[in-house]
């Protein structure tokens, strides 16, 4: 239980920060990855809500984290779609391959193992993030890319620490 206290600490405490990066909330209802972050907020509550709800909370708080998962690539698709800025149809192609690898491990994430969500999001900030942040694509705000990051590491750590708790409420 504590680890799972901290764990959502450390996990509010990242979103925090990676919301302070925003440059601004102007252009929120254009902008897709405004929109992401409000989505992570609403996110992070939802996270508090569920726990309240004890046992009862536990299913929903496995589908919202999943969901969040799945719609990781949808922001960098709709990204490439709406301000690609010049980027050739290669990052398309490479958006759309991460669309297929992080819905299946959300899917995972529902079906198999509550591990492929730990994995999924983290790998998500780990590899996908890092790797926008650095190529310099022309279509995502590098900001973006950094708060996204910390974003998907914070609720890794969360959903890894919250796997006892999933595992337990199945068994009763």
């Amino acid at each position: 239980m504590m680890k799972e206290r901290i764990a959502l600490g450390v996990a509010t405490l990242l979103i925090a920060i990676g919301i302070y990066l925003v440059p601004s909330w102007q252009g929120i209802r254009t902008d897709v990855c405004l929109q992401a972050a409000a989505v992570t907020i609403a996110t992070i509550v939802l996270l508090y809500v569920t726990r309240f709800l004890g046992a009862r909370g536990i299913a929903i708080e496995r589908i919202v984290l999943a969901l969040f998962l799945a719609a990781m690539p949808v922001v960098y698709l709709l990204r490439w779609l709406l301000n690609r800025d010049g980027a050739g149809n290669e990052w398309l192609w490479l958006e759309l391959l991460g669309f297929v690898v992080y819905g299946a491990l959300a899917v995972l994430g529902l079906k198999v193992s509550p591990w492929y969500l730990a994995v999924g999001i983290a790998a998500h900030g780990a590899a996908w993030d890092i790797w926008h942040y650095f190529i310099e694509e022309t279509y995502m705000p590098h900001w973006y890319a950094i708060a996204c990051l910390l974003v998907d590491v914070g609720l890794g750590l969360y959903v890894a620490a919250r796997i006892p708790a999933w595992r337990q409420s199945q068994n009763l």
